[in-house]
Formats: structure tokens, C-alpha cells, sequence
């Protein structure tokens, strides 16, 4: 650079801070927020090096900082009421004293630092862009505009450096940097430093100045805490605290450092966690679902539980990963890899047994493994997205799949009451599934909006209907079947009315339509809540034509099954609903069991057998124990009767 270039350069700083300061001066006294926010990191990072033991180190500096902490009271004082603003005053007054007492920088820092998390708490203030921003030449940005003081690689050495006062700041020095947020270096660029040559750089465009503050954040980062960081965040580290842009945007070392110790990491984890998505901050938009990363977090904890000997905690939060998580995707993931979807679900159910009574190498094995699958979940889901062939199907199978069930047990209810003449009892039936509808879609609001309802309530609702009604769908059956000989449906025709179907017998077929069409109901809108985030735009026309194609097929179905009952004869009829009832009781048994094993009330222990989810079978020896013993039970019964007839 010619020394005429480096002169201009010279004249130009102090112009330049005389035109934009007024601006910025401007934008903080209509929003104080900012200004107060980079005051609190402007005190304190740069009080700590000022005293020494109680005794002023630099004094120039050490003024500045009394007058930095009386404006921090002023701006404060300026923030709209609020209850806890005295709390925020106290606390800024405290901030004063211990400067004018001299106390340890340590301390001030980290009154500085609690200041601003609740500054930023109780005023909701956003710390964060909308969006990642564009790191597209933010290279040569920060060369045209901040390399003349910082240096081409940040130490703080550009040409203009020397005599400046204070020095420019090196972006490589973590005792300047644990503090800061990318959020404190965003304020900075943007308001510059009263009373410094750092002026005021508003008139780059706001991605632009995230842009900057972004890879600043980057200098003190090491490639030890890039790997490292990266290993943990893959295993769950620190997910509950980093799930929006603006969580990592608007947290410093020491912040991160904290929660780490809280989530039982070491202080050094915490800080590699952030370096690594500072470096990478994609990895928060990688998916909307946020689903899978609650999965890998809690098998993250059950793992942590199980090396402290804690099995039980290790269960449950082995429970949690996947009714408070995967289970949630997985309407979405089975319509675009099912393969996928069932593979995890395997290692799910083994991962479960090894937090109970499995080696925490074991354990490990699996969480690996699992880690690894779930990531592949969330970068399928996010690569194919729910477009609007998956919007159609996805919403289309789950209807479907799900309804086929409820409509077989009404449709052979039904027209068992036409069969017997009995058309006026129709209303116990229709009091049985509306009442279903109906309380199923409270359920699902109450869930949204009043109480948080856990996986594990969901499966156990789920899977204690759907033994009840497998229970009462093996009585009705037994029923069906023992009218079905001519000389009892003689007996049944000529006393229908006083006996063969009084009130408890229909109040019995009422529940029945209810279980059926509830259990359905809750985990066909529960699947739908999961889907509809994750659709894209434009594709939701798909997923209401998906939901309408389905409910056609079904009522197609269900006249199809009523009229082909009707004009059967007696005997056949009453033969055939019996055989599909304990058909379908079978069917919700293992349902049922299922439901139960992944709310961890039952074991599971994996058999080498084909899983066919439709009819309820599931490879595990407690599931296709049970249907066993009912698909023996109703054939006894059958078997029973028709030797007493």
C-alpha cells in the first residue's frame, strides 16, 4: 500500500466516525436494547485487563469503564416498564460499584454476563438473523473494510494498527472472545465503539454484517474443537439448548461452558460444541425435524445414565428417544425409505433392552449405530421433502391403513343388527364411532394446546384399547357364532327383542365401535400433526386430496363389506363375522403388545419372523406369544360350540 493510500486512509477514519456515529447514536436511542446489550460485552471483556489485585492497570481505560457502567444504568433506565426492570437496575448498580470498588474482573465479567441473559430474557430480545446467512465473499468483505486494522487474518496487525488507541482487537484471542456472542460482534460492527476508531458499519447491509460477525466468531477456533465438537453434537450434546439459529447466535464460551457443566459434559465439550457450529451453522437447518434430534439427545442421556449405573433412567430416557422423537417421524420417513425407517425402529427396540440389562459397550454399539441411521433420517427427510407425491401418499396410506380396521369391526356390527332386524339399535353403533371422532380430535387439541401428552401416555392409551377391544371383539364373536346354529337362531329370532340383544348386549357392541374407531382416530391425527410440518410449500392441496381419496376407498369399502353381509345367508354370515372378528381380535393383540413394548410396560425380544404391521404381527416372542394364545383361544371356542351344537 503507497504511503499517499495510507494517509487518506488516516484522514478517512476520523470523517468516517464523525458521519456514521450520529446515525448509530440515533438507531440505539430509538431502540436502547442494542446499545445496552454492547455495552454490557464492552464491559465486560475489556474491565478484566484494567485491575490488577484491586489496583488500576491501565487508567485511561479504567475510566472508560466507569463511564461505560453509568450509561449502562441511563440505557437501562430508557428500556420500556417491565416487573423485573428494578430486579435489571439493581443489578446494572451492582455492576457500577464493583468498578468503583476495583473488584476482580472475573467478577464483573460475569455479572456482565448474567445481565444480558436476562436483559435479552425478559425483553425477548432477538439475538439472531431470520436466516443462516450468505458466507459467499465475506472473505473479501472483511479485507475491504476491517483487514486495514485487524490484519488479513484477524490478529489485530493491519497496517493501520500501530498507535492506534485502543488497539484494534485480535479475533484470535479467547480471553477478548469467551464472552462474546456472535450476536456482541454483530452490535459491534454495526454501532461501532464511542470514544475508539471503530466506527459504525450500517451501511453494509444486515446479512452482510452477520456475515462478518459470523466468521470473526470463527479465528479462535481450533481444529482439536471442530473435531471434537462435532463428534458431540452427532451424539446429542447440547441439542436442547441449540435448536434455533438465534440460540447459537446469541451465546458466548462462557455460556456454553455453563450449560455444558448442567448437562453433565465438561466445560472444554461445551465450548467445542459451539465452536463447531459456529464454524457450521447449517447444522440447526439441516432438517425441520426437530423430532430426530430429540431422539439422538435422549439416547445421548440413557447412554450417560447407563455409564453411571443409573439402568432405570437409562430405560426411560432410552423410552423417550423414540415415543418423544423417532416416532414421530415416522409417517413421514416410512413413505420415503421404509427400509430406513424399520431399521431403526429394530435397533430402537434393541437399544431399549440394553439400557436395561445390557453392557454399557453394548450400549454404545447401538447408540452408535443408531446415531448414524438417524442422521441418514434426517438428511433423506430433508433432501426429499414431503412434496406433493408425498404429501398425497403419505396422507392416503396412513387413512387407509388405519381405517381399513375400524370399518371391517363396524361394517360386520352393522350388519349383524340389520341381519336380526334390529335396525333401530344402529344408533349405539353411531353413538359409539362420532363419540370416537369427536373425543379423538379433543384429545388431539387438548395435546396441542393444554397439556403436553408424553409418547409413552400415547402407546399405553393405544395399546390398553386396543387389548380391551380385542377382548370384547373375541366375546361378540364367540356371540356371532353361537347364534349361528339354526336351532339357537330360532330361539334368537323368536326372542330378540326381550333377550337375545337387550341394553347390555348393545351398550357391548357400542364400545366396541368406539375402541375401534378411537385407537384409530388418535394415532391417525397424531401421524398428520407430524406430517403437516414437514410438508413443502405448495404441497398442501396433495395432502387434503390424499385424505379425501383415502375416506372414498373407506366408505367404498365399508358398503362393500355391509352389502356383501346382508346377502349372505344366516348361518354364513354369523360363521363368517365370528371368524373375522377373532381375526381382528388377533390383529389388535398384537397391536396392542406393541404399543406397550415401545411405552416399555412389556419386553421385547426379537424373533427372526416377517413383520406384517397390517395384521398386527411384529417379530417379538411377547406379541406373537399372545396372539397365539387368542388366535388358539377363538379356535377352541369355534371348535367348542360347534361340537355342543
Amino acid at each position: 500500500m503507497s504511503k499517499l493510500n495510507l494517509s487518506r486512509q488516516l484522514v478517512l477514519i476520523p470523517a468516517l466516525l464523525v458521519l456514521y456515529w450520529p446515525l448509530a447514536s440515533q438507531a440505539a436511542a430509538n431502540d436502547p436494547s442494542q446499545r445496552l446489550l454492547q455495552m454490557l460485552d464492552y464491559v465486560g471483556v475489556d474491565y478484566p485487563p484494567t485491575v490488577e489485585n484491586g489496583e488500576v492497570v491501565d487508567p485511561v481505560e479504567y475510566a472508560e469503564m466507569e463511564e461505560f457502567s453509568g450509561e449502562i444504568i441511563n440505557l437501562l433506565r430508557k428500556m420500556p416498564d417491565h416487573e423485573n426492570k428494578r430486579t435489571l437496575l439493581a443489578d446494572a448498580a451492582q455492576i457500577r460499584n464493583g468498578i468503583v470498588q476495583r473488584i476482580n474482573g472475573e467478577e464483573i465479567r460475569r455479572l456482565t454476563q448474567a445481565l444480558k441473559e436476562a436483559l435479552i430474557s425478559n425483553y425477548s430480545v432477538v439475538v439472531g438473523p431470520r436466516k443462516a446467512p450468505d458466507m459467499t465473499g465475506v472473505q473479501a468483505l472483511f479485507e475491504s473494510n476491517c483487514a486495514s486494522c485487524h490484519g488479513i487474518m484477524g490478529y489485530g496487525d493491519g497496517p493501520l494498527a500501530k498507535g492506534m488507541e485502543p488497539p484494534p482487537g485480535n479475533f484470535h484471542d479467547m480471553s477478548r472472545q469467551y464472552t462474546r456472542s456472535i450476536y456482541d460482534l454483530y452490535n459491534t460492527i454495526s454501532l461501532g465503539v464511542p470514544e475508539t476508531p471503530m466506527i459504525s458499519f450500517a451501511h453494509l447491509s444486515d446479512d452482510q454484517r452477520w456475515a462478518l460477525a459470523m466468521m470473526i466468531s470463527r479465528y479462535s477456533v481450533t481444529e482439536e474443537q471442530l473435531a471434537e465438537g462435532k463428534s458431540l453434537w452427532q451424539q446429542g450434546a447440547l441439542r436442547t439448548y441449540f435448536k434455533e439459529l438465534h440460540g447459537l447466535t446469541g451465546t458466548s464460551y462462557a455460556m456454553a461452558e455453563e450449560w455444558s457443566q448442567t448437562a453433565g459434559y465438561s466445560r472444554e465439550q461445551g465450548s467445542a460444541v459451539l465452536a463447531y457450529l459456529r464454524s457450521y451453522p447449517e447444522e440447526l437447518e439441516i432438517s425441520d425435524h426437530a423430532a430426530l434430534d430429540t431422539s439422538i439427545a435422549m439416547l445421548a442421556t440413557s447412554l450417560e445414565l447407563a455409564r453411571k449405573g443409573d439402568r432405570k433412567g437409562a430405560h426411560s430416557a432410552a423410552l423417550s428417544a423414540y415415543l418423544d422423537g423417532f416416532e414421530l417421524v415416522e409417517p413421514s420417513l416410512v413413505v420415503v425409505d421404509k427400509q430406513l425407517k424399520l431399521a431403526i425402529e429394530k435397533d430402537m427396540i434393541r437399544f431399549r433392552e440394553a439400557a436395561k440389562k445390557g453392557s454399557v459397550e453394548q450400549l454404545e454399539e447401538i447408540q452408535h449405530m443408531l446415531v448414524v441411521l438417524l442422521n441418514e433420517a434426517k438428511e433423506t427427510l430433508n433432501t426429499t421433502g414431503m412434496s406433493k407425491q408425498a404429501a398425497f401418499f403419505g396422507a392416503f396410506i396412513i387413512l387407509l391403513r388405519e381405517g381399513v380396521e375400524a370399518i371391517l369391526v363396524l361394517a360386520a356390527i352393522m350388519a349383524a343388527l340389520i341381519k336380526t332386524g334390529r335396525r333401530e339399535a344402529m344408533k349405539y353403533i353411531h353413538i359409539g364411532w362420532i363419540s370416537a371422532v369427536v373425543l379423538g380430535i379433543a384429545t388431539w387439541w387438548v395435546a396441542d394446546n393444554l397439556i403436553q401428552i408424553s409418547g409413552a401416555s400415547r402407546e399405553l392409551t393405544e395399546g390398553f384399547a386396543a387389548l380391551f377391544a380385542a377382548a370384547i371383539l373375541v366375546y361378540v364373536g364367540f356371540w356371532l357364532h353361537n347364534a349361528s346354529h339354526s336351532q339357537r337362531w330360532k330361539k334368537f329370532v323368536e326372542h330378540k327383542v326381550d333377550n337375545a340383544m337387550e341394553a347390555g348386549t348393545l351398550w357391548v357392541l357400542a364400545t366396541v365401535a368406539f375402541l375401534a374407531v378411537y385407537r384409530e382416530m388418535f394415532e391417525t391425527v397424531l401421524f398428520y400433526q407430524a406430517m403437516w410440518v414437514q410438508i413443502e410449500a405448495g404441497s398442501e392441496q396433495s395432502f387434503f386430496t390424499g385424505i379425501a381419496a383415502a375416506l372414498a376407498l373407506l366408505v367404498v369399502i365399508s358398503v362393500l363389506v355391509y352389502k356383501a353381509g346382508v346377502r349372505l345367508p344366516i348361518r354364513q354370515f354369523f360363521q363368517i363375522n365370528a371368524i373375522l372378528l377373532f381375526l381382528l381380535a388377533v390383529v389388535f393383540t398384537g397391536q396392542g403388545i406393541s404399543a406397550l413394548q415401545e411405552a416399555g410396560i412389556v419386553s421385547s425380544s426379537l424373533m427372526n419372523f416377517p413383520r406384517i404391521e397390517v395384521l398386527g404381527v411384529y417379530p417379538t416372542a411377547q406379541g406373537l406369544g399372545l396372539q397365539l394364545v387368542v388366535l388358539i383361544l377363538g379356535v377352541g371356542l369355534l371348535m367348542y360350540q360347534k361340537k355342543a351344537n
